[in-house]
């Protein structure tokens, strides 16, 4: 092999031998240190005080990536190819091969592969394909790599045609997400215009729909910027259902201002042309000619007229589908919270259904109640009993009837002219019976009544 060659010849050269040892993907060099910290930033830090190292992630770089390298560092002539470059090129910023210092392109990685790119593979399209190929294996490993797939794209617009883009697409659409996010940042630092990017992007939002998070999409549109997408384009990004919420509603406000600007730029003009044409002509002139121009004119600003007033209706039927969809996710919102809180409320009157209520009628004063006589109405005997708890006290409640009655004759003065009014009001209550104690109370009402009598 080459390397082995140009290592034994250096080694005869400076009468050294290999001090340090470095695995690259299960491979092992023996190779010179003080040469490797000449030519590559990374291994000089590296190999500080150390005589074995290895390379791994994020250092992506393939043994025999590693080989080419290593040889170029003992001088042994690079042949670059559409196949290597791309490895290269990311080997040598990632070791920081950029030969600071040194005027010579080929004592300098980085400088020898990014000429190669700019003579070779930016004006050939099949060479570009081939390393935007290369590229996307790499992603998304390296910013370099990023970097070289925007570049590929911006080479195939200019130097190819329509198929070359529709090839792009095929090969985009298949990337995972993370890898898409990538190219998509690569091609909007590399574009004045969004437009190609809109379209890769609507390719791959629609051949990945339900594979993708809605975040993940926010992300890959997030690297379109609406005002540098064409009228078509813009109108399509508003109508687009595949496209997340949150950029349709960007477009759309991009839309309404282009609309506005627009519409300020033709009164200016329509205007501008009125004022010339009242400077030049008289008002006779005006009425009485008509030339093919002012035909022309009219009919283009008609035509204008009618483009803008599609795109703003446009615009706004779109606004108000959004915002029906707002009110049916309130309604929905608004119905379940009814129905939690008629829930909570049912269960409430079911707890309070466990009080029960009772009527017992005293058998003993039935005939009476039948007759209507006087005083049937108090011969209603009831207990009130609810959810278990304590009856009521009876027999206080006839306790401050008897001493009511007592009082209201005390005076022995007045006993004659209430007498008649105590056996009125004896004959009310005697027929009074409580469930509980009742012939207590009767009897003590019974012996009040005969004592004042």
């Amino acid at each position: 092999m080459e390397l082995e060659s140009r290592l034994l010849k250096w080694s005869l050269v400076n009468n050294s031998k290999p001090d340090v040892l470095v695995h690259v993907g299960g491979t092992r060099f023996h190779l010179h240190k003080d040469l490797l910290s000449r030519r590559s930033g990374y291994l000089k830090r590296h190999l500080t005080n150390v005589n074995e190292l290895t390379l791994s992630p994020p250092l992506n770089i393939t043994a025999e990536t590693f080989t080419l390298v290593t040889a170029f560092c003992y001088g042994a002539h690079l042949e670059l190819t559409p196949f290597n470059v791309v490895s290269l090129r990311v080997a040598a910023e990632l070791l920081l091969m950029t030969g600071a210092g040194r005027n010579d392109v080929r004592d300098n990685l980085r400088n020898l592969t990014e000429s190669y790119l700019r003579r070779v593979v930016f004006v050939n399209v099949d060479y570009i394909k081939i390393v935007l190929r290369s590229c996307l294996t790499l992603l998304p490993d390296s910013e370099t790599t990023a970097f070289l797939v925007g570049r590929c794209i911006e080479a195939l617009t200019e130097v190819g045609d329509g198929e070359c883009v529709n090839e792009l697409l095929e090969q985009a659409v298949i990337l995972p997400a993370g890898d898409f996010i990538v190219v998509a940042g690569a091609v909007q630092q590399r574009f004045p215009r969004h437009d190609l990017l809109y379209r890769v992007v609507d390719a791959y939002v629609k051949e990945h729909d339900g594979e993708i998070t809605e975040e993940e999409k926010v992300q890959i549109c997030n690297s379109i910027e609406c005002d540098k997408l064409s009228p078509p384009l813009l109108l399509h990004a508003v109508q687009n259902p595949k496209m997340p919420l949150r950029f349709i509603v960007r477009a759309m406000l991009q839309e309404q201002l282009n609309t506005r600007h627009s519409i300020i730029t033709a009164a200016d003009a329509v205007a501008t042309s009125a004022g010339h044409r009242n400077r030049e002509i008289t008002q006779a002139e005006r009425d009485s000619s008509v030339t093919l121009g002012s035909l022309l004119q009219r009919d283009t600003a008609a035509r204008q007229n009618c483009r803008l007033r599609a795109a703003m209706n446009s615009t706004s039927s779109r606004i108000k589908s959004l915002e029906k969809e707002l009110d049916e996710m309130k309604k929905l919102i608004s119905k379940e919270s009814e129905r939690m809180m008629e829930s909570k409320s049912r269960s409430v009157m079911d707890s309070a259904r466990s009080a029960s209520f009772h009527c017992v009628h005293s058998s003993s004063n039935v005939n009476k109640m039948q007759r209507g006589e006087r005083g049937s109405v108090s011969s209603l005997s009831t207990t009130f009993r609810r959810g278990g708890a304590s009856p009521p006290p009876q027999k206080s409640l006839g306790k401050r009837l008897i001493k009511g009655i007592k009082n209201a004759f005390s005076s022995k003065q007045e006993g004659k002219k209430n007498a008649d009014t105590v056996e009125e009001i004896y004959d009310g209550l005697e027929d009074f019976v409580w469930i509980k104690d009742d012939d207590n109370v009767s009897e003590e009402l019974h012996s009040h009544y005969v004592e004042n009598k």
